[in-house]
């Protein structure tokens, strides 16, 4: 729970007794999901952004897409249809097999959500 100003002690007891711990922080801005509570439990920080990049975001079919500064344990999913995680190579590629627009999504913890749109062009005949 994020409370804008200090919380009556009735609601840090109420919460305490259901498991959670209480941390009193001074910021500018009140924490959102945008936040996090680091590692030592004292202080709040924003999550990163990725720094995930694709050569280009249109190709012809069977040609390959390329994402570079994919961090590991990184969770992609594509258009709901294919999930993994990535490994420890940072760079993902992926074969343009079908034709149409396709929505790859990039989650981890501690990270914002990155998407990319593809588009893969029908062979002309």
């Amino acid at each position: 729970m994020v409370l804008n100003g200090q919380a009556p002690s009735e609601v840090i007891t109420a919460q305490e007794s259901s498991g959670y711990s209480t941390l009193v922080v001074d910021v500018e801005d009140t924490p959102t999901h945008h936040y996090y509570v680091n590692a030592a439990e004292d202080g709040v920080v924003r999550k990163s952004e990725f720094s995930i990049t694709v050569d280009d975001i249109q190709k012809d079919l069977d040609e390959q897409f390329t994402f570079s500064n994919v961090p590991e344990g990184t969770s992609i999913d594509i258009d709901g249809q294919i999930s993994s995680t990535m490994d420890d190579s940072s760079t993902l590629t992926l074969t343009a097999s079908t034709a149409g627009n396709w929505r790859v999504v990039f989650t981890k913890d501690k990270y914002f959500e990155k998407v990319f749109l593809l588009y893969v062009n029908r062979r002309a005949i």
